[in-house]
């Protein structure tokens, strides 16, 4: 048993930013030194007994309500602001030299106290715990608790003038006691803060602060993970603050994959009696970093982060039962996170407990956005910030800390460089942040106080690669590269099962009634009208088959986007949006329910401390008198073509030794080519492991073939494994099309084949009438071939009136609809990575071409207001037929293919739709 030993108040000093102002200095702290400690009153006692059983009264209504809770669960209405009172009765008892108190962990957002109608208390803000002490106003006996509370959102409390978070964004602000209410009794000294802070090799130091009478006796003691006593202390205290130091003995340190937690129990005594007794959790980690490198432990650790709003289908506050938490969190983890983002909010201590438990880092956002605050406002912001930080940071789980997010101007920098060094005075952290998002891209100031870049670069996965490497490869000083929110991709909401499993109180974010379902702070507020636009476009029996397409795409969508994100050297880590699908978007893992959306299994495959990478050789195109990278198209190759695959790890954590890399490829048939070869020292980072050569099948008709990488360990465990489809097209025979005409004046169809039947037009040729037409741009004369019996494909290369621009991947399912097309090329199920080439950014909009009726062939359906456009359709003209396509072929346009001299997909596409037309 080690003993600790009493020392003077200690100041820790934070570490460096890696950005700050021009000065090179962080502007002075203005805060007054008592808001930057515990504000006197005690921490929550280990004997305090909770006040569950409430009445809620407002105007003339009287009903029993729970707390914790929102009184939005009881049928308020969500407009009503308050105020609303809490009533409640209980007993005392009161002792000599005792102090009785009333600890809040949470109410949203002013609570007025009075006991036997004496005020004891006034508190502002959602996310932070106080107390209150009754003491003068309580009696022996019964004694009446009215706690009078007005919320966030209405004309008292505006929500941009407070810390609201997002939550009144996601779908309404909450009032009331959302989080638990406790009494206990104190001596005549108490603590009122608290921290542990402990380090991987076993050191702790503890540091407290005392409120009462002094002097007093503070007795610590330490147990490990197993519950033993393995160090205490015990010091008299003449002053409020104090440090105590240990040096533990075999430590136990806290990590993702062993979260072992030490308990400390801190007592203090006056005149010969207890006082007061709390307790904290706590683990021992050292979080440092080295250049880009996030160390825990002294390990390398790649974040990967899942981003919750704190929105639940049963409650209106972010404030789930523990069984329901920890369902979604353990789900989170089986798909390879190893981190959750708290996106402005601040969960409840319980809530924080579960994280330490299961060994889930935390990223805590703090919940300023959009803020429209005067200089009383930021004040009494700041003020909470302290208060926050205090009550959460002896979590081992929480390792990043951002001060808001997508800060605009509005916000005053020398407002954010203060709560930047509150917060760092606050927790010692090296890894803290002023503006998740960055001013860079929410014009913010780019004067920044952070420890970390950390940026929102949402985009189609055909713009990732090029937008990701914008903003990583700039010079600055070297730090951690992170995405604080990305990867969004909206499934279609299961309105179906909603409907048949949920109660309909619960939906009401589904209601079109503003009484029911008040639009509030909310900038988006189609999704009440989804179902509705939805059966208009005769989509009501697609649902199940969209829901189900389209979680197949997300998942698509985030294969790509990660992979992307380990291939580039210099990054540190990211975190997906989101975990949960709420009223404002559908693009959580997990369904309003909490129910998984993704298989586990598939995707952690490419969400883990060891991914396997598959990359290519480059190519280069020579464009306009000089060389052009000309973006292969990875996914889709020519049949019978020798193909040389590059395989490469994004590792972190420690050094693998002696491992086996293996692949294969499998035909559609069950033909197999196969691979190995044995690998070195992998270190954290990305390292090139091998290049494989295979021989694609000399197919006849279109297929595919799917490609296996394995990394195994000298045991024969497998450390990765990934895989891949790859689409293998036969050459496109042009000549057995007939004649085809084509009109392309601005040459948009770069690496078009010319062979002896394709006649070249101008604008003042007609097409032949024995022809089919290609064209890129549609002349008069184009309508009267087709309206005498001709046949066109139009490849529209930029968007007409008749188009609307949108994203190709994210917020969209799509549909492959029945055509005699897909006679000549293989309909695809859901889009999936063969079809990335073809990636667009504008699709048809309407239900006709020049009044003729427009039948869709590939289809796109808003998954996030109901809508649908085409991206592929066919027109009957007078007595010729139409194609229109929007799809990508040629061309800049993100990473897809420059020309089709590339896109082997795009050759073969465009062959079959002639083909089709010739054959009609």
């Amino acid at each position: 048993m080690n003993f600790g030993r009493a020392i003077g108040i200690s100041s820790i000093s934070p570490q460096g930013c890696y950005s700050r102002p021009s000065t090179g200095t962080l502007p002075a702290m203005t805060t007054t030194h008592d808001a930057l400690l515990a504000d006197g009153s005690p921490l929550r006692d280990t004997r305090a007994v909770p006040l569950s059983d409430w009445t809620l009264a407002w105007d003339a209504n009287r009903i029993p309500v729970r707390v914790p809770s929102a009184w939005e669960d009881y049928g308020i209405p969500r407009a009503f602001e308050g105020p609303c009172d809490y009533l409640c009765a209980f007993t005392a008892t009161p002792e000599a030299g005792t102090r009785e108190w009333l600890h809040f962990g949470g109410a949203s957002y002013e609570a007025r106290g009075f006991v036997n109608d004496a005020p004891v208390g006034v508190h502002r803000g959602i996310w932070d715990s106080f107390c209150w002490d009754i003491t003068d106003a309580r009696q022996s006996g019964e004694n009446r608790l009215r706690v009078q509370v007005i919320k966030n959102g209405g004309a008292t409390y505006p929500v941009p003038k407070v810390l609201s978070g997002f939550l009144p964004y996601v779908s309404c602000a909450f009032g009331g006691l959302w989080q638990t209410v406790h009494r206990f009794q104190t001596g005549a000294a108490w603590l009122c803060d608290l921290w542990a802070r402990g380090e991987a090799d076993g050191r702790v130091e503890i540091t407290g602060a005392l409120g009462g009478a002094l002097p007093a006796t503070v007795r610590l003691t330490l147990h490990d993970p197993d519950g033993r006593l393995v160090a205490e202390a015990r010091f008299d205290a003449d002053a409020p603050q104090w440090t105590q130091a240990f040096q533990l003995a075999e430590p136990q340190p806290w990590s993702p994959a062993q979260p072992r937690l030490y308990r400390l129990v801190a007592e203090v005594w006056h005149d010969g009696r207890l006082s007061h007794r709390t307790e904290t959790a706590f683990g021992l980690r050292t979080v440092a970093v080295q250049g880009a490198t996030i160390l825990l432990n002294g390990q390398p650790v790649y974040l990967r982060g899942i981003l919750h709003w704190g929105w639940y289908l049963h409650t209106h506050a972010p404030n789930p039962d523990l069984q329901t938490a920890e369902r979604e969190l353990r789900a989170a983890q089986q798909c390879g996170f190893n981190m959750l983002k708290a996106c402005l909010w601040v969960p409840s201590r319980e809530y924080l407990s579960l994280c330490d438990r299961l060994g889930l880092l935390v990223w805590l956002e703090l919940p300023l956005w959009l803020p429209q605050m005067d200089t009383a406002q930021i004040a009494h912001a700041t003020r909470e910030y302290a208060a926050i930080v205090r009550q959460v940071r002896n979590h081992p789980s929480v390792v990043l800390w951002t001060l808001g997010c997508e800060l605009s101007a509005r916000f005053p920098s020398d407002a954010l460089g203060e709560l930047y060094a509150l917060v760092k005075r606050l927790t010692g952290s090296p890894l803290v942040r002023d503006n998740s998002g960055g001013g860079e891209c929410y014009g913010g100031a780019l004067q920044e106080y952070a420890d970390f870049a950390d940026y929102h670069l949402y985009g189609d996965a055909h713009f990732t690669g090029a937008t990701f490497r914008a903003f990583l490869e700039t010079p600055r000083a070297p730090a951690p590269w992170l995405q604080g929110e990305f990867a969004d991709h909206d499934t279609m909401r299961d309105f179906p099962t909603l409907r048949r499993s949920v109660p309909a109180e619960q939906l009401w974010w589904l209601s079109q009634d503003p009484a029911v379902n008040p639009q509030g702070a909310r900038w988006f507020y189609e999704t009440p009208f989804v179902e509705a636009r939805l059966q208009e476009a005769g989509l009501t029996d697609a649902v199940p088959d969209l829901v189900q397409t389209s979680r197949r795409e997300m998942t698509a969508y985030h294969k790509l986007v990660l992979e992307t994100m380990r291939r580039l050297h210099g990054t540190s880590g990211y975190v997906v949006t989101g975990l949960k699908d709420t009223p404002i978007s559908t693009a959580g893992i997990l369904d309003e329910r909490g129910e998984l959306k993704v298989a586990p299994d598939e995707y952690a495959a490419f969400n883990a401390d060891t991914v396997l990478l598959v990359d290519w050789h480059r190519r280069r195109d020579w464009i306009a008198g000089g060389d052009r990278a000309a973006n292969p198209d990875p996914h889709n190759h020519f049949a019978g073509r020798v193909v040389y695959p590059r395989l490469s790890a994004a590792h972190a954590g420690a050094p693998l030794h002696g491992t086996t890399l293996r692949w294969r490829l499998e035909t559609e048939h069950g033909a197999r080519q196969a691979g190995e070869t044995r690998i070195g020292r992998i270190t954290a980072g990305v390292a090139f492991l091998a290049q494989a050569e295979l021989t694609l099948p000399d197919a006849q008709t279109p297929t595919s073939v799917r490609f296996v990488a394995e990394l195994v360990a000298s045991s024969g465990a497998v450390v990765s494994a990934n895989e891949w489809q790859w689409g293998v097209y036969p050459a496109p025979v042009w000549d057995a099309l007939g004649q085809v005409a084509v009109y392309d004046p601005t040459d948009a169809l770069w690496g078009l084949p010319a062979p002896d039947n394709f006649a070249r037009l101008t604008v003042a040729d007609a097409p032949p009438t024995d022809s089919v037409l290609l064209t890129t741009h549609f002349e008069p004369s184009h309508a009267a071939f087709i309206a005498q019996g001709g046949r066109a494909l139009w490849l529209l290369s930029a968007p007409t009136p008749d188009c609307v621009r949108l994203p190709f991947w994210r917020e969209a399912a799509h549909r492959f609809l029945p055509h005699p097309l897909w006679e000549h090329l293989p309909r695809p199920a859901h889009l999936d990575a063969r079809l990335l080439s073809f990636s667009t950014d504008f699709a048809l909009q309407g239900e006709s071409w020049q009044g003729a009726p427009l039948q869709p062939i590939w289809q796109r359906v808003d998954t996030r207001t109901g809508y649908t456009h085409a991206y592929l359709a066919e027109a009957a003209h007078g007595a010729g037929r139409l194609l229109l396509c929007t799809l990508h072929f040629a061309g800049h346009h993100g990473e897809t293919p420059i020309t089709l001299r590339y896109h082997p997909a795009g050759q073969y596409w465009l062959w079959a739709m002639l083909r089709y037309l010739a054959s009609r």
